[in-house]
């Protein structure tokens, strides 16, 4: 028995709460808002649950926590692949692919809409304000080489906006949505490959 017990380790505050989200994200990308569970992730990391309690207040505490942990992610991601890309190649098919990979992949859009459903309303604003200037930079090039009047920034923003709904939509609903109005042949990515050059 005594080679069973799982040895504590002591880690500053902000580390502790950093393990403890990461383990909750691992649990919402497998298993989605239900599966991120205060029992369960302390288990997993050989914590009491009141040790979880102490950090995030109670279980809403630690889903707002985590929804606020995956946007600040998806920034410095986001930050990293356009500080590596030429601005003239962050076209919207790109700017789509990390919101998909945010909602989707991450569970970020199960999450938003489980604690919106809860009563909770989200605080702050321009997360994806970034992704909107790096399609308007894109957008800016190509009116360049044709010679064209630059394109309005706010067009920017609505596009990221338009993107932004469609690919949370998507993330709740799968191939249901091209679907629902009839095109059972067509997959959630080509519904989303086609507004994109729509968009473009």
């Amino acid at each position: 028995m005594e080679g069973s017990a799982r040895k504590r380790v002591r880690r500053s505050v902000e580390a502790s709460r950093q393990t403890i989200l990461e383990a909750a994200e691992r649990a919402l990308i497998a298993e989605g808002p239900h599966g991120v569970k205060v029992q369960t992730i302390a288990r997993a990391l050989g914590l009491t649950d009141a040790a979880i309690h102490y950090h995030f207040g109670n279980r809403e505490g630690l889903l707002e926590a985590l929804l606020r942990f995956s946007g600040r992610r998806f920034v410095d991601d986001l930050a990293a692949a356009m500080a590596a890309m030429d601005p003239a190649a962050f076209d919207p098919a790109t700017a789509a692919r990390m919101l998909s990979d945010l909602y989707d992949r991450r569970g970020t859009a199960k999450l938003i809409m489980w604690l919106s459903l809860s009563g909770w309303s989200p605080s702050g604003a321009g997360m994806l304000e970034p992704l909107a200037l790096g399609v308007h930079d894109w957008r800016s090039s190509q009116a360049r080489q044709r010679e064209l009047p630059a394109p309005d920034l706010d067009d920017s923003r609505r596009l990221i906006a338009l993107l932004s709904a469609l690919t949370f939509t998507q993330a709740l609903t799968g191939e249901a949505l091209p679907s629902s109005v009839g095109l059972t042949d067509l997959s959630s990515d080509d519904l989303l490959a086609w507004a994109t050059s729509r968009l473009a």
